[in-house]
């Protein structure tokens, strides 16, 4: 073989810079899904306490036995958590189907403004929402139990809520938004000829739900139904506040317990551990049974080339129940927490709300004292860098990889990865939270990055595959031509995936990073397991001000105030980013509509001189120019 081939050989068979990348991006996000979800399940058969570094560490079963042997708490934990977690998901999937037909496929009036509604508690924290609910329903100061004695006949009702019933319904409402913008698009792309075609025959609206409505939405309702039941497996705020008693079987609370040890007991890592792989295999299982349900999607599709029309219902007498349903909802998620807030922050001491208080009773010092308290602006300042780092990790392995695997030629490999690089949404929060925790425990003598704000960043990135499903999606909307014709041009594929494709890839990244921006500001489980006094983002403070087992930190009306503020911030912060991408697109239009306009006006006049001339060759050339026109317009 000659030096040449040789050489050829060596060129063919050398990872290129785009392959090192995209290697790369793997192994990070590797380490962020795999590695912790190892040491924990080491730990369950490796405990009581850490893995290793500890003298009583040994391999054995001694965790599932125990976790066994307690036969009573195993089954009311499951029990628990099954009737907490599947009825808040039922409940919270209803509201938020009702609320998407009535703004997709319904003529109510307000279908806009309905739809902002429900949006708008997305952007309060969730710590944020059990703390204005728990106010809502006190006893003695609820507003909510206020309204209801007002009711004739309901003076002596009062809503507990502390109690299970109440709980669930707490749950449901705070997760409605989730599902709401996951279904909202499933109707939106229905056509709805088929349901009119069934009405035609003599169906009623109920049969036409149920036997075209249903069966066509199934794989995408399925969907949602799983990834709303695991999301609401790792919440741990409403157990957290609500469940100390009622709800104290519940696997979140119960996985906190465990490991927060009172005085004079040792934490239970060991049997945590093996909570954590029960509940692991359950919502594996989960993810899989969603897999396999929505791999025929397409067989369901109903949007054709032509012919597709969504179906608007006519409410007619029923608009004026519609718009009190909806009322009362926006009540019940929106205006009566931030009013529960608003009063705590601007009274001393729990009190039910009168016009008399109201004159004699009320002052707004909180508000001042939270903007003055030094630790407030260190939360804040850790919360936006752990958010911004933790989108930026994730928004960056996962478009990297989502490009390499989109990319690549399809082998049993890259369908692997893939799978695995998509399902840190089978991982409740509570659970990832956990194995972090232990995974920096372990390290920490070699790597010391237990309680740092580093450990908060690397834990909040393990949502990548939220980033990396939209950048898979984005990926594939691109024509590889745009890279073939960079690589015939001398360029590596590197420069073609930073010149030609990262440009194209942007909005939908920062769009994706704008969101885990949000769910990272917004982080309460995470923390609850990482954070310590040096390293506690905002919502962990706020959670202190009103815990009443803080001791000195202990202020209701302050962690009102600042609940307020923290949420008036993300919601400003949000939207703002929101607005500058926007702008970003709107300008962006706007010189792509200058450049082709200008573009199409030169290769017209090219046309029309093409067009007088006798040219022989002339009409070769006016069909080039006319199909550059073409194809520029259509751009």
């Amino acid at each position: 073989m000659s030096r040449a081939e040789r050489a050829t050989r060596a060129g063919r068979t050398r990872p290129t810079t785009m392959t090192v990348a995209t290697v790369v991006a793997g192994t990070v996000i590797f380490l962020l899904l795999a590695i912790p979800l190892a040491v924990q399940v080491i730990t369950a058969f490796r405990g009581p306490f850490l893995p290793f570094g500890v003298s009583s560490a040994r391999w054995s079963v001694d965790n599932f036995a125990t976790l066994w042997g307690l036969r009573e708490d195993f089954w009311a934990v499951l029990g628990s958590t099954a009737a907490f977690v599947g009825g808040s998901t039922v409940l919270s999937l209803l509201m938020a189907f009702g609320l998407a037909w009535i703004t997709v496929r319904t003529d109510a009036p307000f279908r806009r403004v309905i739809s902002l509604l429900v949006i708008v508690p997305f952007i309060v924290p969730p710590i944020v929402k059990a703390q204005a609910y728990l106010l809502m329903l006190s006893p003695e100061s609820g507003v909510l139990n206020q309204l209801i004695h007002l009711v004739p006949g309901m003076a002596d009702v009062t809503i507990d809520p502390y109690s299970f019933p109440t709980m669930i319904v707490i749950q449901s409402l705070t997760n409605v938004t989730f599902p709401f913008l996951m279904i909202v698009p499933i109707l939106t792309g229905m056509d709805g000829s088929l349901e009119e075609s069934a009405r035609v025959s003599g169906a009623g609206w109920g049969q036409t739900l149920r036997r075209v409505t249903l069966p066509m939405l199934w794989p995408g309702l399925l969907g949602v139904t799983v990834l709303t039941f695991i999301l609401g497996l790792g919440s741990l705020e409403v157990p957290l506040l609500f469940g100390q008693e009622s709800g104290k079987s519940i696997f979140a609370l119960k996985l906190w317990t465990l490991i927060s040890a009172g005085a004079g007991e040792l934490p239970q890592y060991g049997l945590a551990a093996a909570w954590g792989c029960v509940f692991l295999v359950i919502t594996t299982i989960a993810f899989v049974i969603y897999l396999r349900a929505t791999r025929d999607a397409e067989r369901r599709a109903s949007i054709s080339g032509k012919g597709f029309r969504p179906t608007t219902m006519k409410l007619g007498g029923w608009r004026i129940p519609v718009l009190l349903a909806v009322v009362v909802f926006t009540m019940l998620t929106a205006v009566l927490p931030l009013f529960a807030l608003f009063w705590s922050a601007i009274t001393p001491y729990p009190l039910a709300f009168s016009f008399e208080a109201l004159r004699t009773q009320t002052q707004f010092g909180a508000f001042g004292e939270v903007l003055a308290d030094g630790e407030f602006w260190a939360s804040l300042g850790r919360t936006l860098i752990i958010a911004g780092g933790s989108a930026t990790i994730a928004c960056g392995a996962a478009t990297v990889l989502a490009y390499g695997i989109a990319r690549a030629r399809a082998t049993g490999w890259t369908r692997s990865m893939d799978l695995f690089a998509s399902s840190s949404v089978a991982i409740p929060a509570v659970i990832a939270g956990f194995a972090m925790f232990l995974t920096f425990m372990v390290i920490n003598p070699v790597i010391p990055l237990a309680g740092t704000i580093a450990a908060l960043v690397i834990a909040y990135s393990y949502r990548v595959s939220i980033a990396y499903r939209a950048g898979f999606s984005a990926t594939l909307q691109i024509r590889k031509e745009l890279e073939e014709a960079a690589l015939i041009s001398g360029a590596s594929r590197l420069e073609g995936f930073r010149r030609i494709v990262a440009p194209l890839l942007a909005p939908t990244v920062f769009a994706v990073w704008i969101q885990m921006f949000i769910l990272g500001t917004n982080e309460f489980t995470l923390p609850a397991f990482l954070a310590t006094p040096e390293s506690r983002p905002l919502s962990v403070y706020m959670y202190a001000m009103i815990n009443p087992r803080s001791a000195q930190l202990y202020a209701p009306d302050q962690g009102a105030a600042m609940a307020l503020i923290f949420t008036l911030l993300v919601f400003a912060i949000g939207y703002g980013l929101q607005w500058l991408v926007s702008l970003r697109a709107i300008g962006r239009a706007s010189r792509r509509g200058r450049v082709v306009a200008s573009a199409t006006d030169a290769l017209g006049a090219a046309a029309a001189a093409v067009e007088a001339t006798d040219d022989p060759d002339a009409t070769d050339t006016r069909s080039v120019a006319t199909e550059q026109v073409r194809e520029l317009s259509r751009r």
